[in-house]
């Protein structure tokens, strides 16, 4: 954990910061340059000498063109197509590493793993790597200067992402030190699922999981679901929607004014329908932004309510790319 290696403020329910929870969304939203160093975020490890067709057999993804150091967004579905988990896929040599929420890495190994006994391969949590995220106009620089730094740092970016990087834990006050030496500004959870939220990415929790296929979280917009690679677990259906252009309910950023109690799970209300509350952060004292299902037509609405609280303000922000 990064806390084991700086001082963390702990502010549940946003998770770790490392300077005042506002400061550090405020960078956010003033797209100035940091380093998030993310409690948030776990890596389970699927290594074997059949590792990447027992992936390919079991993700949304195509995992069979990425070399050493590439990524790809994907999704475990049930057999009913509902994600179970979602998670960022990085090659690292022979292995492939699944970036996923921490309360996700347990079920997931669990699901994963009665299908890896078929195969040649193991599917485990690796605890001795550190997740941490540049971001901001200067993130290319900053990615530089950490591969130049070689500490042991693996960084990859994603268009609609951004970057993300594990580092060993060994190596982890090495990394901080290095970071500081530059003035570069350290975050925690709260700024980087508020980049996330902007950008328009779901990272599906625990409590969420078999709740939404791929398309209701945006999934297919951010290159998460591959159309063309061979079948996976859920595929059939997904696939179904898709070519019958059936997907109804779709992920929408929203800014909630006058409320500071909201979490994941909570429900937003209207005329055309109820959605789902799926990512939550705090920009300041008594405004959120936060990531929901809607119905299409209910993110034209000007009169969502929050189910528990209706005198809050609602507003639908634009996302970053065209729901198509």
């Amino acid at each position: 954990m990064w806390s084991d290696h700086l001082n963390v403020i702990q502010q549940a329910p946003w998770g770790t910061c490392i300077n005042e929870l506002d400061t550090e969304a405020s960078l956010v939203e003033q797209n100035a340059s940091f380093v998030a160093l993310l409690e948030c975020m776990a890596v389970i490890r699927v290594s074997g000498e059949e590792a990447a067709s027992f992936l390919q057999g079991q993700i949304t993804c195509d995992v069979s063109p990425l070399n050493s150091g590439q990524a790809v967004l994907g999704a475990h579905c049930n057999a009913k197509g509902r994600a179970q988990s979602t998670f960022l896929c990085l090659r690292q040599g022979d292995d492939f590493l699944l970036l996923l929420p921490q309360d996700q890495v347990a079920p997931t190994i669990q699901v994963l793993s009665k299908f890896a006994m078929f195969s040649k391969a193991d599917v485990t949590a690796d605890e001795s790597l550190l997740v941490f995220a540049p971001a901001g106009p200067d993130q290319a620089t900053i990615h530089s200067m950490v591969q130049d730094a070689n500490q042991g740092a693996t960084l990859f970016t994603l268009p609609a992402l951004g970057s993300l990087g594990v580092i060993a834990q060994a190596q982890a006050p090495a990394f901080i030190q290095l970071l500081q030496q530059h003035s570069i500004p350290l975050v925690g959870d709260n700024a980087w699922n508020l980049s996330q939220i902007n950008g328009g990415l779901v990272h599906i929790h625990a409590n969420q999981a078999e709740n939404w296929i791929p398309q209701e979280i945006n999934y297919d917009l951010v290159e998460g679901v591959n159309f063309k690679k061979g079948c996976y677990k859920g595929q059939e259906i997904v696939a179904r929607i898709h070519y019958r252009g059936q997907t109804k309910v779709r992920t929408f950023p929203l800014e909630i004014h006058g409320c500071d109690a909201v979490e994941i799970g909570d429900k937003i209300v209207s005329e055309a329908g109820n959605g789902t509350i799926l990512a939550v952060a705090r920009v300041s004292e008594r405004t959120l932004k936060v990531l929901s299902t809607l119905k299409i037509e209910a993110s034209e609405s000007q009169n969502l309510k929050l189910e528990q609280n209706d005198a809050c303000q609602i507003h639908v922000l634009p996302l970053p790319y065209a729901i198509t």
